[in-house]
């Protein structure tokens, strides 16, 4: 089978194709597998035991590289893109992923169930279990006609190929990604004794000047593999010799923490919610760092003006961030004027260092994993999207993923692909609202949450704001929203990201909120 080697972590999205015909009878299933696996592979061609290759990457005005792996149920994929490397490996039906901050994760939520499907469909197993496979009509890509299949591996997130009707070979392969669909274009296949790949992936959200470009150089499919490239990764951890409290500021419902690089003091926002650390631009100016690149983030909207640079080290207290790669952009207009502050700490502090906070003393205690004694009771949390996940239970019948983060004021916030698969969890209010963030504005309306629970803790009457955008992290198909510091400061809360844990303390202010109106 063809393996379609593409950029990992680094990729984006786009919008998906559109219908070529009305509908029509679905081809033969096994059929169409058959002429797959006979277009990507030559008769007389031997299995592939083992697969190398590598290449360039370029996107975001920054240009990099790609090198892969896989031996028997052993792959790796490290890339670079200007700074910000990823790497990830697989070893068994485990996944696992580093980042640029040496933050490892492993994949427990939807990304792992996303790397599942994908190796299903890059090893060729799809094509022997029909089963798995859902036809969903033929659809034009520009001018390009295609078969598109929904494909799910057991245990998978369902993803759509596109198999070309001329070739049967994939022209696509799409998925649900945050707020849109991710798309991977395939071109330029080439034959490898016998098999056939992609020398050319394109990634895109339809934003364009965000596309990711992949080219193959080399493929190889014998030669020797060293052990050493499928050895465990190993995560960085905060530099200190022990753990130690340090005072908070509270302003407006939000914590803040001191924090020193190259002598020079700053607050940055405590934000479980956002995935990097993030300098403002003016932060950036004043230690003489060089932003670079064109990325796009995502928040309240999806916004252009973030860049990345290099930081050799940030204090927090007696703790030692070092060789940072973080995030700069002008925090005060990307946000309407909500946040004019120096920066925000986000997962590679929470993923380096176990981090405790009590709202109602302001204080944070935090150090190296195993030097913070949590309190409380144990929730489980993924962090595949670098932030915590957990399941919470609402009005004591729904199971549903939370994002917990520290980084929103509020107590709850739902979104509209939750509200729309649950209509009537919560009234409809004309209580209209603008709630901000990243890229400004988006709105809102304030309704009330009768029941959430928290572990075994039950709140009641929490305000929610019900966010109607429909783009943006505000708009993400995977959550059903998060719970904010408005609900958390009610607790002693421990994250222990390492090991994939937080824990719950009622703290000196508890109010589960029953005799709110």
């Amino acid at each position: 089978m063809a393996a379609l080697a593409t950029a990992g972590s680094l990729v984006v999205m786009l919008a998906g194709a559109t219908p070529a015909r009305a509908a029509e009878p679905a081809p033969d299933m096994t059929a169409l597998l058959a002429h797959y696996t006979s277009a990507s592979t030559d008769a007389g061609a031997g299995d592939i035991v083992q697969f190398e290759s590598s290449g360039t990457l370029s996107g975001a005005g920054l240009t990099g590289a790609f090198h892969s792996w896989s031996q028997g149920d052993r792959e790796r994929t490290d890339e670079s893109l200007g700074p910000r490397t990823d790497t990830s490996l697989r070893i068994g039906d485990r996944y696992w992923d580093s980042d640029s901050n040496g933050d490892v994760r492993e994949l427990t939520g939807v990304l792992g169930r996303r790397a599942r499907t994908q190796h299903f469909i890059d090893s060729g197993d799809f094509a022997k279990s029909p089963q798995c496979c859902v036809f969903r009509g033929r659809m034009r890509i520009g001018a390009l006609d295609t078969f598109a299949l929904d494909v799910t591996a057991a245990g998978g997130e369902t993803e759509t190929l596109y198999l070309d009707v001329q070739t049967t070979l994939p022209d696509r392969l799409a998925y649900d990604d945050d707020d849109g669909r991710t798309t991977i274009d395939f071109t330029d296949w080439r034959d490898v004794s016998g098999h056939h790949f992609p020398f050319k992936s394109i990634v895109s959200n339809g934003d364009h000047a965000f596309d990711t470009t992949q080219i193959t150089t080399s493929v190889a499919l014998a030669g020797p593999i060293s052990d050493k490239i499928f050895a465990p990764l190993v995560p960085r951890r905060i530099e200190m010799t022990g753990s130690q409290t340090v005072p908070l500021q509270v302003d407006q419902g939000h914590l803040y923490a001191p924090v020193t690089i190259a002598g020079r003091h700053y607050t940055f926002l405590l934000d479980t919610g956002a995935q990097d650390i993030v300098l403002d631009k003016h932060v950036a100016a004043d230690l003489g760092l060089a932003p670079i690149g064109a990325f796009e983030a995502s928040g309240a909207t999806r916004t252009g003006g973030l860049q990345i640079v290099k930081v050799d080290e940030i204090d927090v207290g007696l703790g030692k961030l070092t060789d940072i790669v973080a995030s700069t952009i002008d925090l005060g207009a990307a946000t309407d004027g909500a946040f004019r502050i120096d920066g925000v700490l986000g997962y590679p502090f929470f993923a380096a260092a176990t981090v405790q906070l009590d709202y109602a003393a302001k204080t944070m205690t935090f150090g190296p994993p195993g030097t913070v004694t949590p309190l409380g009771e144990k929730l489980a949390v993924q962090v595949d999207r670098s932030f915590p996940e957990a399941t919470l239970r609402l009005d004591g019948q729904t199971d549903a993923p939370f994002i917990i983060d520290t980084g929103n004021a509020g107590e709850v916030l739902l979104y509209k692909p939750f509200l729309d698969k649950h209509a009537g969890i919560v009234p409809f209010s004309t209580t209209g609202r603008r709630s901000y963030g990243i890229g400004g504005t988006t709105p809102s309306y304030r309704t009330s949450l009768d029941r959430i629970e928290l572990g075994s803790v039950p709140l009641y009457h929490s305000d929610t704001d019900v966010m109607l955008a429909t783009s943006g992290a505000f708009a993400d198909r995977f959550d059903a929203g998060n719970v904010g510091l408005g609900l958390l400061k009610n607790f002693v809360v421990t994250f222990d990201v390492a090991n994939a844990a937080m824990y719950l303390q009622r703290g000196q202010n508890f109010d589960d909120g029953r005799a709110r109106n």
